[in-house]
């Protein structure tokens, strides 16, 4: 009887998210967040088995900074990569949206410590969320959530609300073992989540030396209501990667470029949601025949063309479609209150980094039309924001 009932437990409750592209350490479609744990719940007696059961779970799905390496149906699935290769890293939605994602990349041996990951970060995107008007909700939305399905790929930095996102294998990475972790905290659950994959890399160079970057670019994403940027970007350093065989890089410089494991579906199954007839029905969920090894039957999947100043998208990095960062400086357009007795006649403002709390840095440059004594800019924000530093006049609140 204590079996029948921990079996019923065990099947009611699923992670939170998992990696799901590339395939992580546990590949269980309906992996609980603990299998060892019930283990440790036969073995106990003193108190009530639910209380221990619910206590391991969470402990486990918090504690990281890797979920148990398991080998399933006794097949390890290998993700074998070459040097300057990009990668498709997706994880499931499991109903949740909003949040940050942070991945980073350690040697395999010197995964079991949080710090390895925290000195190896690659980057940090968003989690995603159902963009379709109305299909996200206070935190929540209906697996698979308009996430992108397999042979489908990120090819532009700006398109990240859809689980998933490419990275670029570095180029210094000597051969062997690493482990790639994800680390998320969506929706308003009160703490992390994690989940590894081991992957095979070969071909790179160790001599090779890139200096550390000081800044993590972090993109605009929906928040989730508990867990705070800042708490993503403590503790976390960008990692000494070279990202283009002669130097430093960018890890999404070239990332319209078709990933190797582009045929992997990120979605895995309707077994997670909460609306398993409707989530049938979405984008080729029907065409993924094998729950524990989540693909698509792609054919040729051509590269998406490289990003230019002059394509109609806003795709790399630019302010607005076309202008701005590698482009041309996007022309001043000031708000409809803006006084006709205006001195100035021009404004320019460069933005310089994303700081890794998300904050701008930049310069703001008044062209006066005319000699005035006292005079008075007013910067028009699309989002709240918080100016920290300040010189060369007063600010007014």
């Amino acid at each position: 009887m204590k079996f029948l009932v921990l079996c019923a437990l065990f099947g009611a409750v699923f992670a939170h998210t998992w990696m799901s592209c590339p395939w992580s350490f546990d590949v269980d479609p309906g992996r609980p967040a603990d299998t060892a744990g019930i283990v440790k719940i036969i073995e106990i007696t003193a108190i009530p088995k639910t209380a221990i059961f619910a206590f391991l779970l969470t402990q486990h799905q918090t504690v990281g900074p890797c979920e148990n390496e398991n080998v399933w149906h006794g097949v390890k699935y290998p993700n074998e990569y070459k040097a300057g290769d990009r990668m498709k890293v997706g994880w499931t939605s499991n109903n949740h949206a909003g949040g940050w994602v942070r991945i980073a990349l350690a040697p395999y041996g010197q995964h079991k410590t949080h710090k390895a990951f925290d000195d190896n970060v690659m980057k940090i995107t968003c989690y995603g969320h159902d963009q379709r008007p109305g299909q996200t909700v206070y935190g929540d939305c209906k697996h698979p959530c308009n996430a992108r399905a397999g042979c489908e790929y990120q090819a532009y930095e700006e398109d990240n609300a859809r689980f998933d996102t490419t990275v670029k294998i570095p180029h210094n990475l000597a051969d062997g073992d690493y482990v790639l972790q994800i680390k998320s905290a969506m929706s308003s659950h009160p703490h992390f989540y994690y989940s590894c994959a081991r992957v095979k890399v070969t071909g790179g160079n160790p001599s090779m030396k890139c200096p550390q970057n000081k800044l993590i670019v972090v993109p605009g994403c929906l928040k989730g209501t508990a867990v705070e940027l800042k708490k993503y970007t403590e503790n976390s350093k960008p990692a000494q990667f070279c990202y283009r065989e002669d130097g430093p890089g960018y890890i999404d410089a070239d990332m319209y470029r078709v990933p190797k494991n582009v045929q992997c579906d990120p979605r895995i199954t309707c077994a997670v949601s909460i609306d398993g007839k409707g989530c049938k029905g979405q984008h080729k969920m029907a065409d993924i025949t094998n729950d524990w090894k989540p693909e698509q039957i792609c054919g040729e999947v051509k590269p998406a063309p490289a990003p230019t100043c002059d394509d109609g998208v806003k795709n790399q990095g630019e302010e607005r479609i076309d202008c701005g960062g590698p482009c041309v400086a996007c022309p001043v357009t000031m708000p409809p209150t803006t006084p006709a007795d205006r001195v100035y006649s021009k404004f320019e403002f460069n933005k310089i980094a994303y700081a890794s709390e998300g904050y701008i840095n930049g310069n703001a440059i008044v062209h006066v039309r005319h000699a005035v004594k006292r005079w008075r800019m007013t910067l028009f924000f699309d989002r709240k924001v918080e100016i920290s530093q300040h010189w060369g006049g007063k600010l007014v609140r």
